[in-house]
C-alpha cells in the first residue's frame, strides 16, 4: 500500500527578503506557505501534456531508462497553511488561494 500524502513548503528564506530584514528563517515574519495534499498519477490525456512540457524543458530525461517505471503525477492540493506572523497558522482553501487577484 502506498501513502500518497505530500507537502511542499516555500519560504521567504529562499529569497533575499529575510536576510535583508535580518529575520531568522524560523521567525514567523520570514513567511512560509505549506501546500498539503496528495500525489495522484495523471490520466493518459494529462500525461501527454505533462510529457511534452517536461521534455521541452529537460530533453535529456526522454532518454532515461524506461525500466525505472517513471510516471507523470500531479499534486492534488487540499489545504494551504500560511505562517506569516505570530499567532499560528492561517488555513486557506485552494479555492480561496486561486481566487485572489494580484
Amino acid at each position: 500500500q502506498v501513502n500518497s500524502n505530500a507537502s511542499l513548503t516555500v519560504s521567504l528564506a529562499q529569497t533575499p527578503y529575510c536576510r535583508k530584514h535580518r529575520y531568522d528563517p524560523q521567525n514567523p515574519l520570514c513567511a512560509h506557505i505549506i501546500f498539503v495534499g496528495s500525489i495522484v498519477k495523471v490520466n493518459d490525456s494529462e500525461a501527454g501534456v505533462a510529457k511534452k512540457a517536461l521534455f521541452s524543458r529537460h530533453p535529456e530525461m526522454e532518454s532515461w531508462p524506461k525500466d525505472h517505471n517513471w510516471f507523470f503525477a500531479k499534486f492534488n492540493i487540499t489545504n494551504i497553511w500560511v505562517l506569516d506572523y505570530f499567532g499560528g497558522l492561517k488555513i486557506v482553501t485552494p479555492e480561496e488561494y486561486y481566487s485572489v487577484k494580484p
